[in-house]
């Protein structure tokens, strides 16, 4: 008895930390599409840190595992991770502008697949035209974003990543309060 009251306090505590958590993502999210900017700028920080972070470990990882076959592959890609990490830091305005002009080829070539699919692959049958709907929109995404690129640099992986973090709260805080009635429920 004893057992299932600590492992319903366990629970319990988990649930609250997963609803603090998602809140956290909500609130973020929501900053990120009212200051998209700063956002952008963070989001590509961050992903010069990892680089950053990612090359020293492959650095030493070389080293450490000498006898394994691959030390020079990793020692290089890990200096070439350490190189881009720092670039993408020391420039963080190209680097955005960069990652945008990516995001813009990528919505375009992702649209097309996705039309193409829609059309050639009638899995759904009656909701294929949603896919369809899916590939027209990820493409006029992908063409606006390149029609106003460099200006698109300046708000749009903040939007992106502002509206994916509202998104991944608030299923995160669904599936929370869902866990928390589900062991209140099997509490009584």
């Amino acid at each position: 008895m004893t057992n299932d009251i600590q492992a319903e306090d366990s629970i319990k505590r988990s649930v609250g930390w997963l609803i603090f958590l998602s809140i956290l993502l909500i609130v973020l999210g929501i900053f990120a599409v009212f200051a998209p900017v700063w956002a952008s700028a963070f989001f590509t920080a961050i992903m010069g840190w990892l680089a950053v972070i990612s090359g020293a470990v492959m650095i030493v990882n070389s080293f450490t595992s000498k006898p394994v076959r691959g030390f020079w592959l990793n020692l290089v890609l890990g200096i070439l991770y350490v190189i881009a990490g720092f670039y993408i830091l020391s420039n963080i305005v190209a680097a955005v502008a960069i990652l945008t002009l990516t995001f813009g080829i990528l919505f375009i070539v992702e649209g097309i697949f996705t039309i193409i699919m829609g059309f050639t692959n009638k899995t759904g049958r009656s909701m294929s035209w949603l896919v369809v709907l899916n590939g027209i929109v990820t493409l006029l995404l992908g063409i606006l974003v390149l029609n106003q690129w460099p200006s698109s640099a300046l708000w749009l992986i903040g939007l992106y990543v502002g509206i994916s973090l509202i998104f991944s709260g608030t299923s995160l805080l669904a599936a929370a309060l869902a866990a928390r009635r589900t062991v209140s429920n099997a509490s009584l």
